[in-house]
């Protein structure tokens, strides 16, 4: 008998919410980012990147799932996988080109690999190749801001709020060159 009126209220639970339940991959994907968060500062990091992994596949394609990204490359980094973290940020920055904490991270990805003069080389040359690369001035301004070269990082970061004045980010730029130049 209990049993039977057991099965009667889950009947009757499902039927009062057939109209209104409905599954909501982003919610869910937000969900399990806020999961991934919360066992990453726990150093639980084998938790963190299954739920981050989760949360990327409901949703793996946004402006929003550029943090999913950038929250599985810092899981990634925390246990030492740089290959991993590289790419992941890689995608991150794909997503959401000019998030600054996003090639932040990056930057500190190449040092902890040892390919951080390989990538100022790399980014070096596609300036030269088309002068109006911004992300390549982004880059080299942001790394050399990090490792304290600031005439270098001024050069760098001021040419690119030359070529994208009206960018979103630019204001931060701005922001970081007059910081960079008090430190001068």
């Amino acid at each position: 008998m209990r049993k039977l009126k057991l099965i009667a209220l889950i009947a009757i639970m499902f039927l009062c919410q057939a109209g209104t339940f409905t599954i909501d991959p982003t919610k869910n994907a937000v969900w399990h980012n806020e999961r991934g968060l919360f066992f990453l500062g726990l150093r639980y990091y084998a938790a963190a990147i299954k739920e981050f992994q989760l949360a990327i596949t409901l949703n793996p394609d946004s402006e929003v799932s550029s943090t999913f990204y950038n929250n599985l490359g810092r899981s990634y980094y925390e246990i030492g996988d740089y290959n991993s973290a590289e790419i992941i940020y890689k995608k991150a920055i794909e997503l959401k080109p000019y998030y600054l904490e996003f090639r932040e991270n990056l930057i500190k990805t190449y040092e902890q690999k040892g390919t951080l003069n390989e990538i100022v080389e790399f980014h070096n040359n596609l300036i030269i190749e088309d002068p109006g690369n911004l992300q390549s001035y982004l880059m080299l301004g942001l790394i050399y801001k990090k490792y304290q070269n600031n005439d270098y990082a001024l050069i760098y970061l001021n040419k690119f709020v030359q070529l994208a004045p009206e960018f979103g980010i630019t204001n931060q730029i701005k922001q970081i060159i007059s910081d960079l130049k008090e430190q001068n």
